[in-house]
């Protein structure tokens, strides 16, 4: 049974309906398109290119010009008016079938009758008594039957049982030509003036050997009275396909093929934007737009998100991680690295390689600013001819604001570590560890508890039994793991806007004082132990409080205290901190 939401993966699916799917503002411009081949006469057939990279939704755009001849052919008076529409898709059939041959069936497919006697009995001899036959031949042969049925149809069937099928279809498979076949299949369809639009879609996909196979047929056999070629392809990548070993020929021979060129419009970002708010709005909705934010708006997703395609890969990125680390991990921020990790690459691994520099630790703890600039300087060097570097700096500087210095970004509002700590940024110990570690860490405190126990401040029982779990329990480094819920608690209290003190979480922290203060660790150096952990805490929470109000709550947790050791250790730290001792 599922519990809780439940997080829809987009497809990448091309939509078929331009009334109830255009959601990017393609159906216009297929309706442009549509009007202008069905308006098209073009007794020596006309290639069509419509270009534009991968994702940006050429084939959406196909289906709807598809749609728009469907609507068109159902209104007409004169069904003998209507336009075919042969959608072959060469990608598919790619490496297992000729190109070639498999393009003329389907072509021969689309145009017979499926209810047509004489192609059926013409088929079903064809194949009983030819054998095996060039795939060409064959599929020119059966294409003169599905456009003109007539010129065989006389006497057929008594023909049959007189002589062999080879004699009644001379015209066709007795001359053994590719070249007179195509002739005579160009007479037939020049005399039908049936007006045939064939999309050949993703072209790109294709190897090179097999694009030019596809060009050079469009180009030959392909031409065809009254057939409409739109072939939908990455203009870089078919011409680097029919470069053919020689750079800048490319562009050239697609020029002989593709008699007009149309680029596909480039979708608008405030509608690639839309989409992607709505997808995961689950996320957005979540957190308040602040400044750091913006930036990552602008230097981030405004340069990602160019394309559909781009919408569905970072939405459904999102919808893959959240389940995992919501309430663990700052939402925007995680937005950020996934972004990252789609769409700059090497900045992402190089944020997964340089946890020591992000943190100040192992080679790093010590070192000036000529290292830490140095190892900057192995990331610029990754994108050294890339426009893009000062966004990925930017970005880079929002999400580690503590590296900003040396990343050559000014830390933008200047975050102070502490506030990075509450959010459980990527730019936090425990929130990166949780990123790269795909889950929070054994020897961390989860988000959650700290977030639940601030929740119920007012609850000292709650407050109570949460700080007993983890007194007796130790990480896998050998911290008490009290010490670390400690200082979860007291970067709360400090920095902009503090949490809110409460009696109750005084109260339990006096009752538990004197046992935090009977663990038998010593902290590193350079850390702080559960002790003082402890101090600390109580320490920011009266700041956090009027003075007169915060000696009025010690006193009282004085009072319903049970321990007097734990009482005249506050009492002196508090006597310290005012200079009294």
């Amino acid at each position: 049974m599922r519990n809780g939401q439940v997080y829809s993966l987009g497809d990448d699916l091309p939509k078929e309906n331009p009334w109830q799917h255009d959601l990017l503002g393609y159906a216009p411009f297929a309706k442009m398109l549509f009007k202008a081949v069905s308006e098209l006469d073009a007794p020596n057939g006309y290639v069509i290119g419509l270009q534009g990279r991968w994702g940006l939704g050429k084939s959406t755009t196909i289906n709807f010009v598809k749609a728009y001849i469907n609507k068109y052919n159902e209104e007409l008076d004169d069904q003998s008016d209507r336009i075919g529409f042969i959608d072959f898709r060469p990608w598919i059939i790619a490496g297992h079938q000729d190109l070639t041959g498999s393009f003329f069936k389907v072509l021969t497919e689309n145009l017979g009758s499926k209810d047509n006697w004489w192609m059926r009995k013409w088929k079903g001899a064809l194949r009983a008594t030819r054998g095996p036959t060039d795939t060409l031949i064959d599929a020119l042969a059966t294409l003169g039957m599905a456009v003109d049925p007539t010129r065989v149809g006389a006497g057929f069937a008594a023909a049959m049982a007189k002589k062999s099928i080879n004699g009644m279809i001379g015209r066709f498979l007795d001359e053994p030509s590719v070249q007179l076949a195509y002739q005579t299949l160009k007479q037939q369809l020049g005399k039908s003036k049936k007006r045939i639009i064939v999309a050949i879609d993703d072209l790109d996909r294709l190897e090179d050997q097999e694009i030019r196979s596809i060009m050079q047929m469009v180009k030959t056999v392909g031409q065809l009275p009254y057939v409409v070629y739109i072939l939908s392809y990455d203009r870089q990548i078919v011409w680097r396909a029919l470069d053919g070993g020689e750079p800048r020929n490319g562009p050239k021979y697609a020029e002989k093929i593709v008699q007009q060129e149309i680029e596909l419009p480039q979708p608008q970002r405030r509608a690639l934007l839309a989409i992607l708010d709505r997808e995961i709005a689950f996320l957005l909705s979540a957190y308040d737009r602040t400044s750091r934010w913006d930036y990552i708006v602008r230097d981030g997703i405004h340069r990602w998100i160019t394309s559909p395609r781009d919408v569905l890969r970072l939405a459904n990125a999102i919808k893959m991680a959240w389940p995992t680390f919501k309430n663990e991990i700052d939402g925007q921020d995680l937005l950020a690295i996934e972004g990252l990790k789609l769409f700059d690459q090497g900045a992402f691994n190089w944020i997964r390689d340089s946890r020591d520099f992000l943190f100040s630790e192992g080679r790093f703890m010590m070192a000036g600013d000529e290292v830490k600039v140095a190892e900057v300087e192995k990331l610029k060097r990754r994108f050294s001819d890339s426009d893009r570097l000062p966004q990925i700096l930017g970005v880079l500087s929002i999400l580690f604001p503590g590296s900003a210095k040396w990343l050559d970004q000014k830390s933008i509002g200047g975050e102070p570590y502490e506030e990075t700590v509450k959010r459980r940024g990527i730019g936090s110990k425990d929130g990166y560890d949780t990123y790269f570690g795909w889950g929070l860490p054994k020897d961390s405190i989860s988000k959650s508890v700290v977030d639940s126990l601030l929740s119920n401040l007012d609850d000292v029982e709650t407050i109570t039994a949460t700080l007993k779990h983890y007194l007796s329990r130790f990480n896998s480094k050998g911290e008490p793991m009290i010490a670390l819920l400690l200082d979860e608690l007291r970067i709360r209290y400090r920095g902009r806007d503090p949490a809110k003190p409460s009696q109750a979480l005084l109260d339990a922290l006096f009752s538990v004082g004197e046992k935090i203060l009977s663990i038998d660790w010593e902290p590193p150096f350079l850390s702080l132990g559960p002790r003082a952990q402890i101090r600390f805490l109580i320490r920011n929470m009266l700041e956090t409080w009027q003075k007169g109000e915060a000696g009025t709550r010690l006193v009282e947790a004085f009072e319903k205290a049970g321990s007097a050791a734990f009482c005249a250790t506050v009492f002196v730290d508090m006597g310290r901190s005012i200079g009294i001792f």
